[in-house]
């Protein structure tokens, strides 16, 4: 009887574990739907951190994790 509870218990933490359906994520979509999946899943915060630009001197981890920030202004350093 345990056994068969294991099993039942197990069974469905893998069906709450399937996740949700991501159109963003599926190729067969067209661009402009799996866009606007993409940007109704995406916080407020994370929508201004893809258009926010930092200098590379003053991006921390822990301020790129922050605020989602995915470009810096003068990546590299030319005198190098």
């Amino acid at each position: 009887m345990a056994r068969i509870l294991a099993t039942l218990v197990v069974l469905l933490f893998l069906t709450s574990v399937q996740g949700e359906y991501m159109k963003y994520k599926d190729s067969k979509h067209p661009m402009n739907v799996r866009i606007r999946d993409l940007m109704d899943r995406m916080t407020l915060k994370e929508k201004v951190g893809q258009k926010t630009q930092i200098d590379r001197a003053a991006a921390t981890a822990e301020i790129m994790k922050s605020y989602s920030i995915e470009v810096l202004i003068n990546p590299y350093e030319l005198d190098k």
